[in-house]
């Protein structure tokens, strides 16, 4: 097993970019994968799939750049092809049999069923953090931005990004709660970075992720 996951990955390295990541994003992301597969199994199967369809592509690709030559030939009579003309011809071809070949092979594997299954998820998750964000508001948590506990709100977004738009991601993550939470609270919240209530805001985060620092506070959130 471990000799064919070798020969898996060094095939890999030579499939389209766009192939391998689609091939990625929709089996784990929609169809999903066994999950008594390991990492190992898991990607192996990932490999294999990718390499199915770029062997397709590649199947399809010499016709659609014999077909876009053709079409340059009828466009310019009598002239040769220059190199960038038949690099683009190729990259042409790869591009349209990269389309059709993931639009017919890849893309049908989200069946409705899968489609359903996955909206009915979200639906129900998202039912679950709006429910969680009304039992915090109403019994009136103080610390719940801690936890980012608070409804989103753009206008949230706008203070924080015009107040602290060079403070670390986890900052301003905190921030953007926090801000949340006083418009939905009626207090108070800064408009500038000079703003008083600006300082006051700030220690509270700096406070926060002194008490519970992130593990990194530069990723964004």
């Amino acid at each position: 097993m471990a000799q064919v996951d070798e020969q898996l990955t060094e095939q890999s390295e030579g499939i389209d970019v766009t192939i391998a990541n689609e091939t990625r994003r929709i089996l784990t992301e929609w169809v999903g994968m066994d999950p008594d597969l390991t990492p190992d199994q898991r990607q192996a199967q990932i490999d294999r799939e990718a390499m199915r369809l770029q062997q397709l592509t590649e199947n399809a690709a010499a016709h659609f750049e014999a077909q876009g030559t053709a079409q340059w030939q009828q466009a310019n009579p009598g002239r040769t092809p220059e190199y960038w003309d038949v690099v683009q011809a190729k990259e042409s071809g790869w591009r349209a049999a990269r389309e059709m070949v993931l639009a017919e092979e890849l893309y049908p594997q989200v069946t409705p069923e899968v489609l359903r299954e996955i909206t009915d998820f979200e639906t129900e998750m998202d039912a679950q953090v709006e429910a969680e964000y009304d039992r915090a508001f109403r019994a009136r948590d103080r610390d719940r931005w801690k936890t980012l506990n608070v409804r989103p709100r753009p206008v949230a977004t706008r203070i924080v990004e015009r107040v602290w738009l060079e403070k670390p991601g986890w900052f301003r993550s905190l921030a953007k709660a926090l801000v949340a939470q006083r418009i939905e609270d009626n207090q108070p919240v800064p408009i500038t970075a000079f703003d008083p209530v600006a300082g006051e805001l700030a220690a509270m985060i700096e406070e926060e992720m002194r008490v519970h620092p992130p593990a990194d506070p530069n990723l964004p959130f």
